[in-house]
């Protein structure tokens, strides 16, 4: 299989579930214990027990979204599938929102931790500033340098958390636990808007979707694991906490865990809290920034930002220009100072969005009942709604502020999606005007990802997806777009080989029923290739799709006599099976070959040969090859390298020629150059 454009997909089970253990046992574990003592004294064990079984239902949810949908930008991919498009947006911006300001939240405490202890007359600002430089240079180099980075973080802070909660397990005492709820049992669902967030950091596992292996297994494991450790962690070291200190007494201190540990274990204790708390800060802050910037990278993918957003760097793979974006934001909030000002605004943001999500799992089974689902949910549609109930059930308990703020940049992400809907066309025709110079550079920072619907994942499908996932230097130069594949396949064994050899959403049905082609959805589709094997089944395929007003529609047949119906319904027709896959990349990419080939030759086309073992061309220099008319050698690729062809360049075995010409000549030029001696 041919290396796929976009991320690396380089993460195992193990860095995946370190992503959700990183944000999940941040640095509130260190705090807010105190908080809870003061709220509902020792009875704080059950508010985080009773956490943790609320979140499973969120959990399930985006384990079978993370599955069934694996691409990058998490919850904001699952709603940009199975909702409309205003929604699809929100819920991105709410993410998104949540994300970059707990990132900022993280960035801030670490800074207070390190005046406190280290440096007293060092400023907020440099600190979160440098801190903010650091984390995301790694995070540019990759989410799996960032990860090792994590590893090491997560690895200290739980041995602290775990070692302190077990040299304390003895001395436990009843009396302290005693009564469980001084204040009541009112505060208790309070108490569990407060430590929410705490809960929820194994939704980021869903962001690094397409950077993961096997994700469609993988995910669904990795929050489940998060979710099961981390509230048995929690669960653990509340419960020695609250045994072994009275609740009045942790209830006045601002820093419980590094006090419980120095009065556990003395001046050894106080300097690993310190250590863990910074180590927890640090880490959730890494892991937050590389998930927003991801999100921030899906709402440029799907045009709702400047596409410039959803450019990769071209060594590292990474989202890098929305990473230095939300690096910016984290600098300007995190300077602020307050931590309650960001934690609301995160807050707000977090609750609104996985309201959406969970509610996302219920239209998925409705629209889209043939895409397959790798990881299902029980009970349907109750685990759902119970997840919608469990997370919009916390919003009445966020502060005022928290919804006067969050309402404010609601209003301004309204701003933003209207603007880029009513300007779009109007920024397109600004970049025609541009001198024929910069056509190509202007193309480059616009390159957006072509929605590709495959129907029929038979040996055609696969030819041509594999060569509309290629990443040869050469169809990045001539390429007019990125590709996002989808899949429909009838046969289950099929499915399975796509499932393992793609990673991309595959609906098993006939691909002939219209009622299939609108569960994809006609937004989230670009181009529909009809490529059964069968071409009474492509006609049917490609008018249904026609009939949908798909725009673009490419048929594969052998037989002419299906040539006029379809060109009568604005299908393009590919007959050629000399170079059915070539020919399709080829009528996707036009517009870039109109730029680069001006001079003459008429409509271009694009097709690379490779020169088999038997071929009669073999050792023959180019000028001794009777080369068609109007058809040129581009190009010649031998082991991954450019070779720059000359009259004298003799062809070789293996030799991967790119001709360019009107299609006629390559046709002649294809069967000249697979001629066997």
């Amino acid at each position: 299989m041919p290396e796929q454009i976009g991320f690396r997909r380089n993460m195992s089970l193990f860095m995946a579930v370190m992503i959700g253990i990183g944000a999940t046992m941040g640095p509130g574990i260190f705090a807010l214990p105190g908080e809870l003592a003061q709220m509902i004294g020792p009875a704080g064990v059950l508010v985080y027990l009773a956490m943790g079984f609320l979140t499973v239902f969120t959990a399930l949810n985006y384990s079978e979204l993370s599955a069934a949908i694996p691409l990058a930008g998490g919850g904001y991919s699952f709603t940009s599938r199975t909702l409309n498009r205003p929604v699809a947006f929100f819920t991105g911006w709410f993410f998104w929102i949540g994300n970059t300001l707990a990132c900022s939240m993280y960035a801030l405490i670490f800074a207070l931790t390190i005046r406190a202890y280290f440096l007293p007359e060092a400023s907020i600002a440099l600190i979160t500033l440098i801190t903010t430089v650091v984390f995301t240079t790694i995070n540019f180099m990759g989410m799996k340098e960032a990860i090792i980075v994590i590893t090491v973080m997560n690895l200290v802070e739980l041995a602290v958390l775990i070692g302190v909660a077990a040299l304390g397990i003895t001395d436990i005492e009843p009396r302290n636990l005693e009564p469980l709820a001084p204040m009541g049992w009112d505060p208790f669902v309070p108490a569990m808007a407060l430590i929410y967030i705490s809960y929820v950091g194994f939704e980021l596992i869903s962001n690094a979707a397409e950077e993961i292996i096997q994700p469609s297994k993988t995910i669904p494991r990795a929050i489940l694991i998060t979710l099961g450790v981390s509230t048995a962690i929690y669960v653990f070291v509340v419960g020695v906490m609250m045994g072994t200190v009275n609740y009045t007494e942790l209830a006045q201190s601002e820093i419980p865990f590094i006090f419980t540990a120095e009065r556990l274990i003395g001046a050894w204790g106080r300097w690993a809290g310190i250590i863990a708390t910074i180590m927890a800060s640090l880490s959730a802050f890494s892991v937050t920034l590389g998930a927003s910037a991801r999100i921030l990278y899906a709402l440029g993918r799907d045009k709702h930002f400047p596409y410039i957003f959803a450019r990769l760097h071209p060594k590292f793979q990474t989202p890098h220009i929305a990473l230095f974006i939300c690096g910016l934001i984290v600098i300007i909030f995190s300077s602020s100072g307050i931590v309650k000002f960001v934690a609301s605004l995160s807050d707000f943001g977090y609750l609104m969005g996985l309201g959406i999500i969970n509610y996302s799992v219920i239209p998925l089974h409705k629209r889209m009942p043939n895409l397959r689902r790798p990881f299902q949910t029980i009970i349907f549609p109750w685990i759902p709604i119970l997840g919608v109930m469990t997370t919009w059930m916390f919003v009445p308990a966020l502060e005022l502020r928290s919804f006067v703020l969050g309402g404010i940049l609601t209003l301004v992400g309204t701003g933003i999606y209207l603007f880029r809907s009513a300007n779009r066309a109007e920024v397109i025709k600004l970049a025609k005007v541009f001198v024929k110079s910069l056509k190509l550079f202007i193309y480059r920072l616009r390159r957006m990802r072509m929605q590709v619907l495959i129907i029929s994942g038979e040996k055609q499908g696969q030819n041509i997806a594999d060569r509309l996932l290629a990443k040869d230097e050469y169809r990045m130069m001539f390429r007019s777009a990125e590709h996002q594949l989808t899949f429909i396949e009838e046969v289950e064994a099929l499915c399975k080989e796509l499932e393992r050899r793609y990673n991309v959403p595959i609906y098993q049905g006939d691909g002939t029923k219209k009622e299939l082609l609108r569960q994809v959805g006609v937004d989230n589709i670009d181009v529909v290739i009809a490529a059964f094997e069968d071409d009474g089944r492509n006609v049917i395929a490609a008018l249904q799709a026609r009939q949908l007003e798909i725009e673009k529609v490419i048929a594969i047949v052998q037989n002419h006599e299906y040539t006029q119906l379809l060109e009568q319904n604005n299908v393009v027709v590919i007959n050629a099976p000399w170079a059915t896959a070539a020919m399709v990349e080829n009528i996707l990419d036009n517009p870039v070959l109109a730029q680069l080939f001006e001079f003459g030759i008429g409509a271009a086309s694009l097709l690379e040969v490779s020169v088999p073992k038997n071929a009669r061309v073999n050792g023959n220099p180019i000028r001794e090859i009777d080369i068609p008319k109007g058809c040129l050698i581009a190009a010649i690729i031998r082991d991954n390298q450019f070779v720059v062809p000359r009259g004298d360049t003799n062809i070789e075995i293996d030799d991967r020629v790119i001709f360019i010409g009107p299609a006629s000549a390559i046709k002649k030029a294809f069967d000249i150059f697979m001629l066997k001696k």
